[in-house]
């Protein structure tokens, strides 16, 4: 434990502690914030619950603040980083070995905004025992010779696997989720596992994500991990 960090009383009121961690980011003591996450860490909370229940709701009070003129935007970038670099703290610091799954993934962003949501998603899967792979936004990426570029990247990665194999794709753009949907969906007669497909999006394109041919389409992220591990126990059956 870190003598400097805010003190951490057992057992953890993890409302309160989000508060705490929120507060030092917000009041610009990130040292602080980084030595809460740390401490947690060797503590008996599963990382996946330090990602849902402290790092993810203060990613997403500090987007609200920002949408509200609260905190600048270069504010916004600081303390946004300074959390997404916690969120792969949880990935390499590791005090117990998770068995590996017979489960693989590929996690791509297809918007700026999305990008971080990806990323904690691919993280989570990691920590779950998944292979999990994050690839990125891909937003400004797209041409007409890109669609061929990924399908071999994925079809690389995820033809010869042994067991579950999924795409997750992270987009509030309309365009760009079209694009990568289908991209992925002429795939899955080449990919021999019965590759899954997942759409992760907001509420003004849920519906249009219903609309494609994709196993599952959300607007929360536990959802969609709670999907994820689903899918894996189906397979298991």
């Amino acid at each position: 434990m870190d003598k400097d960090a805010p003190q951490i009383e057992f057992p953890v009121n993890i409302h309160n502690l989000q508060q705490k961690f929120l507060d030092c980011l917000v009041q610009g003591n990130e040292s602080q914030a980084i030595n809460i996450i740390s401490n947690l860490l060797f503590s008996t909370i599963s990382k996946e619950r330090i990602i849902f229940d402290i790092i993810l709701p203060t990613l997403n009070i500090l987007n609200d603040m920002y949408d509200r003129g609260k905190i600048s935007e270069s504010e916004k970038l600081l303390v946004s980083n300074t959390a997404m670099d916690l969120v792969l703290m949880t990935k390499f610091v590791s005090t117990t070995d998770t068995p590996k799954l017979r489960a693989y993934s590929i996690v791509v962003s297809g918007s700026e905004e999305a990008t971080y949501l990806a990323r904690i998603a691919s993280v989570t899967l990691h920590l779950m025992g998944w292979h999990s792979l994050y690839l990125g936004n891909v937003e400004n990426k797209i041409d007409p010779f890109f669609d061929i570029d990924i399908q071999r990247l994925i079809s690389k990665k995820l033809k010869n696997v042994n067991g579950l194999s999924a795409v997750m794709i992270f987009s509030f753009n309309a365009n760009t989720l079209k694009f990568l949907s289908n991209t992925v969906n002429a795939l899955r007669k080449k990919i021999e596992n019965n590759l899954r497909i997942a759409v992760y999006t907001n509420n003004d394109l849920l519906q249009v994500s219903h609309e494609m041919d994709v196993d599952y389409s959300t607007t929360e992220l536990k959802a969609l991990i709670d999907w994820a591990k689903a899918e894996y126990r189906n397979t298991l059956s």
